[in-house]
């Protein structure tokens, strides 16, 4: 259809509002734009919910749309707050991104940020060209287009296609690659809301971190009323309604978090550095996020601020940490402060939920021939989420978001300064290890680069090094009964986790190998170089990591990674070798990744890594 500009003028309303639409090339620079397409699916497939009945009612009712004559009123509260025209005809998926630039850059009463329209980085793999574009709704307005914009700001994403015939699957990606985006750069937000347009049909959706859930599919023409009433709505949501959270708070010293004093009387409001100090990428899962915390007036910063969505049928962190305390485990953290904040159960309240879907086979929706069925009917790819997937016998998990402040402040392990130091780190960190694993019957269950911290200690009694990161940890006599799954960090799995085995303190033992080996390729940087063989521990499925790994420790593979070492790090070879040896003795001609659970076992591999590496600290210290 033809837009002319008297059809968009905006009746006289009571209020204001600065909403405004950019076409802009928008230039992601977190480190969620270089997930893959692939990470995203892992991530996502599996955790998808729809379509939901009850969805439209249950995030559309704050404000209610009058239809009259060619008008559309917007009621809250009891009162009008704005009317806009209504065009006499749906836009057609042709020039619907020029109808909605028109549309929603005319002020509409008690609207507020800005929308941006941008093209797709890339094209789709199935479908030839795409032509689709992002639909994203900044708060506050973002700067113009030859300004960098921020996902910081970000509170809507929508996917357009102009054709429905586009790949179902790649579609979605894109909108969710959108969301990871969000949830990187925004990780205390409870959920965020998209949309999904193919032609003339779009799904509504609602991402948060158990996962994503859709509506009915609505057809624009058809319900063009209802249409353009959720779209004004997205521009009149409250911060609540839109996902975002207010337990980080801002003034003139910074952002800052004020912990319940009825429940830590001495600790008080809690200022936090700008950049976390670490994060873990995905869209659905923990949204695990660190900060460090000072007290106003100091400039130490003597505290770790974490933000964490763990399952709800887990053991609450700071339990086990308490415990280690109790029990002098040997370099435990001090618990300052916990709460649980949220959870995606009364997120989600007042919905019902069947099983969770997952993606059918490529080009296949769940009953096979039906896209080829649709299209004979000439009703093109007419489905949404249903057609398309296929259901799981999982049910939603609920998560809650804990958080969780300790101390001491420690330095990532990627910033030792001498081999000295890292040699130091790493035995204490073992040593810290057996104590939790000794004296509190904790086994830790998740040994990487980002559990591991440096404490800069003169006190040659304290350790140098200490574990952190009790999520996944268990108690072992309670583990014995809990069901038992693959738990790590997946470069760091132990082949007999990834081959389902039933985690042990071996397994977290070999771990520690794994964590030595890529500190010292990464050399400081935390990236690994471009041909490095340790690249292969992070892709794949479980058994074929367990298979690249079961090569990499046998003697003749184990060199290869050997010739990785930077020069700087040659002394250390002949310990990652002894290591590699005592936690891979070679039975009937094959290295033995399994575990003897027998407590002389348990304190000679103790004993024997330990000693391993007291002895590469005299030979160091002696140069």
């Amino acid at each position: 259809m033809q837009l002319l500009s008297s059809l968009f003028q905006e009746l006289p309303t009571s209020s204001s509002s600065s909403t405004t639409i950019r076409t802009t090339h928008w230039r992601p620079s977190s480190p969620a734009s270089r997930t893959s397409d692939q990470e995203i699916l892992d991530n996502i497939d599996g955790r998808m919910h729809g379509p939901m009945g009850g969805f439209i009612k249950r995030y559309f009712t704050n404000f209610q749309y009058v239809h009259q004559d060619a008008a559309l009123e917007i009621h809250a509260a009891g009162k009008v707050v704005g009317r806009c025209v209504v065009p006499t005809a749906a836009p057609s998926p042709g020039n619907f991104l020029q109808w909605f630039s028109s549309y929603v850059s005319r002020e509409l009463g008690g609207a507020r940020g800005s929308w941006h329209i941008s093209g797709d980085r890339g094209a789709p793999k199935h479908g030839g060209p795409d032509n689709g574009a992002r639909l994203l709704l900044t708060v506050p307005a973002s700067p113009p287009s030859n300004v960098q914009m921020r996902w910081d700001d970000v509170q809507v994403i929508g996917q357009f296609y102009p054709r429905r015939h586009v790949h179902y699957q790649d579609g979605l990606l894109r909108l969710c690659r959108s969301a990871h985006e969000v949830f990187a750069s925004q990780p205390t937000r409870l959920f965020l809301h998209g949309f999904y347009i193919r032609g003339p049909l779009i799904e509504l959706w609602v991402f948060d971190r158990s996962g994503l859930y859709c509506s009915e599919v609505l057809d624009i023409e058809k319900d063009f009323i209802q249409f353009l009433s959720i779209i004004l709505s997205y521009q009149r949501m409250t911060d609540q309604d839109l996902g975002k959270t207010n337990i980080i708070e801002t003034d003139e010293g910074g952002s800052y978090l004020i912990p319940d004093t009825a429940v830590i009387p001495s600790l008080g409001k809690l200022y936090l550095e700008s950049q976390a100090i670490t994060s873990r990428e995905g869209l659905v899962g923990t949204g695990t996020v660190c900060y460090r915390a000072r007290l106003p007036g100091s400039n130490r910063w003597d505290y770790v601020l974490k933000f964490k969505w763990r399952w709800a049928r887990e053991r609450p962190e700071d339990e086990l940490l308490k415990l280690a305390k109790k029990k002098c485990v040997w370099g435990a953290v001090s618990v300052d402060y916990y709460k649980e904040v949220e959870s995606t159960a009364n997120l989600r309240r007042g919905m019902r939920w069947g099983t969770h879907r997952k993606f059918a086979k490529m080009d296949s929706p769940e009953k096979p021939g039906r896209v080829e069925e649709l299209r004979q009917n000439g009703s093109g790819d007419a489905g949404g989420l249903a057609d398309y997937t296929q259901e799981t016998d999982s049910y939603f998990q609920n998560r809650i978001l804990a958080c969780i402040v300790t101390s001491p402040l420690g330095r990532p392990l990627h910033t030792f300064k001498s081999l000295l130091e890292l040699l130091q780190v790493f035995r204490d960190a073992i040593k810290c290890h057996r104590s939790l694993y000794d004296d509190a019957k904790i086994l830790h269950q998740d040994i990487s680069s980002g559990n591991m911290i440096i404490l800069d200690n003169e006190d040659e009694r304290k350790p140098k090094g200490i574990l952190i990161d009790l999520d996944s940890a268990i108690e072992l006599d309670e583990g014995l009964e809990t069901e038992h799954g693959i738990v790590g960090t997946r470069p760091f799995m132990a082949i007999g986790v990834l081959k389902g085995g039933c985690h042990t303190y071996r397994h977290d033992l070999e771990s520690f190998l794994y964590v030595f080996l890529w500190t010292i390729i990464t050399n400081h940087t935390e990236k690994l170089p471009e041909k490095s063989k340790l690249r292969q521990w992070s892709d794949g499925d479980w058994d074929e990591l367990a298979t690249r790994k079961s090569l990499d420790m046998d003697q003749s593979g184990f060199q290869g990674i050997l010739e990785e070492f930077p020069p700087e790090f040659h002394p250390l070879k002949p310990l990652a070798e002894s290591l590699r040896q005592i936690l891979f003795p070679v039975r009937d001609g094959i290295i033995w990744t399994g575990t003897d659970d027998s407590l002389e076992a348990a304190d000679r591999l103790y004993d024997g890594m330990i000693q391993m590496f007291e002895e590469a600290i005299a030979s160091q210290s002696r140069r």
